[in-house]
């Protein structure tokens, strides 16, 4: 390839190419840093706006209380069909669908849900403007497991579609404590 440019262009010398080259394989360089820098800035996009306890929809903390209850119950049953009193996101509905039996194994060995209370509302910053998701976020307390204490929903204001559900130790979007030093 150097060859044939060089041969096309006979006043270019080899000192030249070889610069030219060098420049786009900077430019290159360059932008796919740009693209690898900005893809990882909205995959870990994780800004939540606190809402109000006087602006919180009622009707979404008991969508989302009644779907966790609903969520356990059919877990702990054994009944792996489909969630016919709340409409579901079709990626999540597809998670269900392939692995819902695997979910439910997990979520077995934590044991039935022995409280359940609604903590805090967020709404995710990025999506304000477009399709806005509330996370609701409520404090749980499990049969076998000490270390879970949190029951997370995601749900679009708009008709009340479940995003997704998370059982996590600590709210899903806190950034992690940091360890004392030893000294």
């Amino acid at each position: 390839m150097l060859i044939g440019f060089f041969i096309l262009n006979p006043k270019l010398n080899s000192k030249s190419i070889f610069l030219k080259e060098i420049n786009t394989f900077k430019m290159k360089k360059i932008i796919h840093l740009i693209a690898i820098i900005s893809s990882l800035q909205l995959v870990s996009q994780r800004h939540y706006t606190k809402i109000s306890s006087s602006k919180v929809s009622n009707e979404r903390i008991d969508v989302s209380e009644n779907f966790i209850k609903e969520f356990y119950r059919k877990c702990n049953n054994k009944d792996y069909s489909q969630f016919s009193s709340f409409i579901l996101d079709k990626r999540l509905e597809r998670k269900l669908n392939n692995d819902y039996e695997k979910i439910c194994e997990i979520i077995n060995k934590n044991g039935k849900i022995t409280s359940l209370k609604f903590r805090s509302a967020y709404i995710k910053d990025y999506t304000k403007n477009s399709d806005p998701i509330e996370l609701m976020t409520f404090d749980a307390g499990f049969e076998n497991s000490k270390e879970l204490h949190f029951i997370n929903v995601w749900i679009y204001r708009d008709q009340n579609v479940i995003n997704n559900i998370l059982t996590s130790k600590e709210k899903p979007f806190s950034k992690p404590k940091k360890k004392e030093s030893a000294l």
